[in-house]
């Protein structure tokens, strides 16, 4: 790398935005030797004492980090440091190392440490990413805890210069929620994926992130100016005056279309020529309801119930907690229709996760989705008895996950039946209709669909694992990422074909997956019959600007040329041409640069 010239590298896209500033390194921490010794039967307790000292400091330390990011709103960085303070309550933590302190009498240091190592290699056996996630939970945790029994260094986050651009061969959870935004500007990692919790948290802050780069290329160039690019993945380093104005005018510029998108939220919803279209909300959590009133969304048409309940590492949630978090739900809604997928569990969230199961050679087709509450009825009742106590005579809807068969949506009413007359014989519950929708995410139920929109409320097409089963594709594999087109014809044609029978039955067809928040697919489906979209309440603006840009007859004009077509590349072509022909010539200049950004990046595979 010439330290003097402009250089650029190509990494991947983590969270979106435009961010420039000075490098900054973080370099790993070279483990200290672990000393091991061995300790008299008088010194037990003194080693005991001191551990719960270390779990004592960790404690104080994480809430006074705690506090701080209450402080920034950053709900996806303090959900890690919760995570954090129950693992510091956790028996594996506190009574099974006491316990072999007693039985092998040997320092807290070593005992710890051996400790870790033993659910480490169980961890890295386990290929599922949640798992992987948990064990740099773990890791994150020993080191805080194991930095408090010894003299480590540490990290000192506040100590970050302003403006800069934090380079690192892997961001741990407890990095990105101690650095703050307003010093920050963005993270380059080698390694570190859109799923993970680092990135969560870099999006929940706005804080501009890419992964893939080699930063042993970079280490030359400390403290020099860095553009990165999170819309393209690009990083840039010593920016000539022409790159860096250009750059300067991109980031203003954003930032000017969104603060000009969301200052028309709260109109009426409809196309060019007055065809009136709901958008929806997608939520995964209960503190997404406050953020998400400041969009106005019609109604929540996703609210994914077990992510309330993922990080207890189990699904036998009582009832009375359960009831307790549907309470909260409904009343955050503020009279909002709310539709409630029941427990989505399995493939990705993988069963093992709640109780032993035997391993699936193959999850994402193994037991998931409605086959998991079906098998596990004791866990689907629950789930129903509490989410019907705290509706009350609130709008609420039961969506069914991953339903391949019609048995077994008639199996699973039967027990929303069975469940709801018990409450009823109780004396908990009035009797009343709660609507049942199906997810439609497999092929089988496509091509049976008017018997399943017969026998559902509504339905609600999710193209993610629509895309993945129907392209036999594993979406969670990056690797196959440049396969996975959410612009294949077969999709397209899956998604008219259950709009035309759900018509038919007239059924109302809510699209809930990725393409729903994204700009460049909705005039298509506009003209395929879609008029609910539910996305995630940040891509609103974004949707609702789309659709007033829409004209529904051309919209229709342009479905029917799609329908004929059967390249993935043509059809991505077709709609970024048509998307761009919708943008009036009069918009102010920061909305067409949005545009033309989600234009370049929106269709690309795996998006």
């Amino acid at each position: 790398m010439d330290e003097s010239k402009e250089f650029r590298l190509q990494g991947a896209p983590v969270s979106e935005g435009i961010a420039i500033g000075i490098s900054f390194f973080i370099t790993p921490q070279t483990d200290d030797v672990i000393p091991e010794f061995s300790i008299r039967s008088n010194q037990v307790d003194d080693e005991i004492l001191r551990y719960r000292g270390a779990l004592s400091a960790c404690k104080i330390e994480l809430g006074y980090l705690k506090q701080n990011l209450e402080k920034e709103g950053s709900q996806e960085a303090i959900d890690i440091i919760e995570t954090h303070l129950q693992m510091l309550e956790d028996p594996l933590i506190t009574e099974h190392v006491e316990e072999k302190i007693r039985s092998v009498r040997r320092n807290i240091e070593s005992v710890f440490s051996a400790v870790i190592r033993e659910y480490e290699k169980k961890f890295a056996k386990m290929k599922d990413e949640f798992f992987q996630q948990r064990l740099i939970d773990i890791l994150d945790l020993s080191k805080r805890i194991l930095s408090h029994l010894g003299e480590k260094n540490k990290i000192n986050f506040a100590d970050i210069p302003l403006s800069s651009i934090v380079f690192a061969k892997e961001l741990i959870p407890s990095h990105t929620a101690a650095i703050q935004a307003s010093r920050v500007s963005a993270f380059v990692t080698q390694s570190g994926g859109g799923n993970s919790h680092a990135a969560l948290i870099a999006r929940a802050k706005g804080i501009p992130y890419v992964s893939s780069i080699d930063v042993d290329l970079f280490q030359s160039v400390q403290g020099r100016c860095i553009i990165v690019d999170g819309q393209t993945g690009e990083i840039i380093v010593n920016p000539d005056t022409a790159t860096l104005e250009k750059y300067k005018e991109i980031k203003t510029r954003l930032k000017t279309s969104y603060q000009l998108l969301q200052q028309d939220v709260h109109h009426v919803t409809e196309t060019v020529d007055g065809y009136l279209v709901h958008v929806l909300a997608n939520v995964g959590n209960l503190t997404d309801l406050d953020e998400m009133h400041n969009y106005r969304p019609e109604g929540i048409g996703l609210f994914r119930s077990e992510y309330l309940f993922l990080d207890k590492h189990t699904l036998f949630i009582s009832e009375e907690e359960q009831y307790a978090a549907y309470c909260e739900l409904i009343t955050k809604s503020l009279d909002l229709f709310v539709v409630i997928r029941v427990f989505d569990v399995g493939g990705d969230k993988n069963p093992n996760l709640f109780f032993e199961h035997e391993k699936e050679a193959n999850p994402v087709l193994g037991c998931r989705g409605i086959r998991f509450l079906l098998r596990h009825p004791n866990i689907f009742r629950t789930q129903l008895r509490a989410i019907m106590r705290a509706s009350g005579d609130a709008d609420v809807r039961l969506l069914l996950p991953l339903v391949s068969d019609i048995h077994e949506l008639l199996e699973a009413k039967r027990i929303i039946n069975e469940v709801q007359d018990e409450l009823v014989e109780q004396g908990i519950v009035k009797r009343r209709n709660y609507p049942v929708g199906c997810m439609i995410e497999v092929p089988s139920v496509v091509f049976i669909c008017d018997a399943i929109a017969k026998e559902s409320d509504f339905l609600s097409i999710g193209t993610n694992d629509l895309v993945q089963y129907t392209l036999g594709i594993d979406r969670s594999n990056p690797s196959m990422s440049d396969f996975c087109y959410p612009a294949h014809p077969s999709v397209i044609r899956m998604i008219k074909m259950v709009v035309m029978e759900a018509r038919k039955q007239n059924k109302p067809v809510t699209i809930c997956g990725e393409i729903a928040s994204n700009p460049i697919f909705i005039p298509l489906l506009l003209g395929l019959g879609v008029n609910e979209f539910s996305c995630s309440p940040r891509y609103i603006p974004f949707v609702k600007r789309a659709i007033r840009n829409t004209v529904l007859l051309e919209a229709y004009e342009l479905a029917q040329r799609i329908l004929q077509m059967s390249s993935p590349t043509e059809i991505s072509k077709t709609l970024v041409a048509a998307y761009s022909e919708s943008l009036p010539a009069n918009k102010i200049k920061g909305l067409s640069f949005s545009s033309k950004t989600i234009v370049e990046t929106a269709l690309q595979p795996g998006v």
